[in-house]
């Protein structure tokens, strides 16, 4: 029997809906063979448990998925919807832990698992941890602050520090900041699908859908501005830092950052394989690889680039300065 590999890139959170946590966590991971080969566009079998107090834990919950991998190998699915072998979600007290996720793939869609190992839930699935620890007293009440916009229902607004905003619909993205005559001015671009996600540094917003990411800040003549950049297959992540962005696939990493004219502009690496972990320092980003350490960050000419170190075997973690 093959061992798969299952490279968990984007792991597990919730969120909290009408004030009720739902029992659920997303995940998403690469699946590889026992030859390294990515396991594309296929039904996978994989069982799921949650385990407590160890890697080796008792299981307090188990479930099976048959998710499809898209042609990157990605598999995407939540914690608490497949079908449920044993446990429910609901009953875990998550302050209780540590907590293990273990994850057992059959990269041929049954049931003869390959045992992948697990891994620490480190950050406790919060709103879940929420929903069953109490209410805790009632504090004093704080001033009144001041009147916020009107909201809106059709669509999510993103906010960032220095004053740009980027309100979008299923068709369209509209930013609002500085103009480059110094007052403040509307810029729309037309996006080529559904947003997947978004993200913000403290000077730009980026949204990206399945095939292009799209980067709303500063432009080179003092103002505001949209910059695209293709992507040459499904986003699987995105970091932020102190004014630079990283969006990344499963072989390209798109920086977006102050460029060396005084605007912004996208920077592109090519990766030596899927990402495993990133570190943020600072206005740096650092993303790792089994082979390839890739750092975005300051260039000599004022501007971004990104800086390459071959690693002599694959990394054991990483650590940066606030």
């Amino acid at each position: 029997m093959k061992r798969t590999n299952l490279l968990a890139l984007l792991l597990l959170f919730t969120t909290v809906l009408n004030a009720q946590a739902p029992q659920r966590m997303s995940f998403q991971a690469v699946v590889r063979d026992g030859d390294g080969a990515l396991v594309t566009n296929g039904t996978v079998g994989m069982r799921i448990s949650v385990l407590q107090g160890g890697e080796n834990g008792t299981a307090v919950y188990v479930e099976t998925h048959e998710p499809q991998t898209n042609a990157n190998g990605l598999i995407t699915l939540e914690v608490g919807g497949g079908t449920v072998v044993s446990g429910t979600m609901d009953a875990i007290n998550w302050a209780e832990g540590p907590y293990h996720l273990k994850t057992e793939t059959d990269p041929e869609g049954g049931t003869d698992y390959s045992v992948v190992g697990s891994s620490q839930l480190l950050s406790v699935p919060y709103a879940l941890h929420a929903a069953n620890s109490g209410i805790g007293p009632q504090g004093p009440v704080g001033p009144q602050g001041p009147q916020g916009p009107p909201g809106t229902s059709d669509c999510p607004i993103i906010h960032t520090a220095d004053g740009r905003a980027v309100v979008y619909t299923a068709t369209t993205a509209h930013g609002v900041g500085l103009s480059s005559v110094g007052g403040t001015q509307w810029y729309a671009t037309t996006l080529d699908g559904p947003v997947l996600g978004s993200i913000t540094s403290d000077s730009s917003v980026v949204l990206y859908t399945a095939t292009t990411a799209y980067g709303f800040g500063l432009s080179s003549t003092g103002g505001s501005s949209w910059y695209l950049s293709a992507l040459d297959g499904d986003p699987l992540g995105a970091v932020a830092a102190s004014g630079r962005i990283v969006v990344f696939t499963g072989s390209t990493a798109h920086g977006f950052g102050r460029s060396s004219t005084g605007g912004t502009n996208w920077y592109i690496s090519t990766l030596s394989g899927p990402v495993n972990n990133h570190v943020v320092a600072g206005n740096r980003i650092v993303l790792t690889t089994g082979t390839s350490a890739y750092a975005f960050g300051l260039s000599s000419v004022g501007g971004s680039q990104w800086f390459v170190s071959a690693l002599p075997s694959a990394p054991l973690g990483g650590i940066g300065t606030r």
